[in-house]
């Protein structure tokens, strides 16, 4: 059974860039409106601030206000507990970093853990990941995993993520990992990131990088061997991907046929 059209949370990682003022925000906008702005185009968005801090309770609180109900937000775990700590020794920054973000409410679509590409499979780095995974409070947030090493693509670690009730991150990152459409959960999470070491893009401020073939081959994929298969589908795309996110979720949007909306402001993209 395919997810109804609301299941499907479409959307972009981050939402403050300075490039997309005149191309998807008013030219003037203040920064402080820019989520409202960006709400009325799409459903989801990725958090990547929280990478790098927790943020305050009163900070999401207003992002729970500038959005509407059926707005999903996704939250990286922040990198202090990931990249620094390597999952060890967590509870003191897990436990005050989920308690802000529950402020999100229903709007708290997903955790993203994302582990650095140095973090390879052996068998004391599955333990530990074994051991994470037990801390989680899986049965009051949603999680999903994002190895950036090859050496997790195998049947063991897929079978622990599925014990738990975790997603396991598909990922379109050229050289880094290779696409892997593993279902884990009742619903999957896909990161459409390019080649960020792409020297053709330069701003984005518009797409320059013509990947219509590879998103036609993504939803085909989407319809044909995931979507069937889960209750609920986060995808986001990274500015690099194209050279500007908002006009490549609107395109992943038209091939699935979702409905799609513009910025309500007079200069907008000719590829919305």
């Amino acid at each position: 059974m395919t997810p109804e059209p609301g299941s499907l949370h479409i959307g972009t990682m981050g939402w403050t860039y300075r490039d997309w003022l005149g191309s998807f925000y008013p030219s003037d906008a203040d920064r402080k409106v820019l989520l409202q702005h960006y709400a009325r185009v799409f459903d989801a968005l990725e958090i990547d601030s929280t990478f790098h801090f927790i943020p305050r309770p009163e900070v999401v609180t207003s992002w729970h206000d500038r959005t509407p109900g059926t707005f999903r937000f996704t939250a990286k775990l922040p990198g202090e507990i990931t990249h620094e700590r390597g999952l060890v020794d967590t509870e003191d920054l897990l436990t005050p970093f989920l308690a802000s973000m529950a402020l999100l409410g229903e709007r708290l679509g997903c955790v993203l853990v994302q582990l650095p590409p140095g973090f390879r499979c052996n068998e004391e780095t599955f333990s530990r990941v074994g051991s994470f995974l037990k801390l989680l409070p899986a049965s009051d947030f949603r999680f999903a995993f994002e190895f950036r090493h090859g050496s997790w693509i195998k049947a063991e670690v897929f079978d622990l993520l599925r014990t738990h009730g975790v997603a396991w991150t598909m990922q379109d990152y050229p050289g880094v990992m290779p696409i892997v459409p593993e279902i884990t959960a009742d619903f999957t999470y896909i990161r459409w990131m390019g080649n960020t070491e792409d020297p053709r893009i330069g701003h984005f401020r518009e797409s320059v990088v013509d990947r219509t073939q590879e998103l036609i081959k993504w939803a085909e994929r989407l319809k044909r061997d995931i979507l069937p298969r889960v209750d609920t589908l986060y995808g986001f795309f990274n500015n690099y991907f194209s050279g500007h996110s908002p006009t490549d979720c609107n395109r992943m949007k038209r091939l699935l046929g979702l409905d799609t909306a513009t910025p309500d402001f007079d200069r907008q993209l000719s590829l919305f």
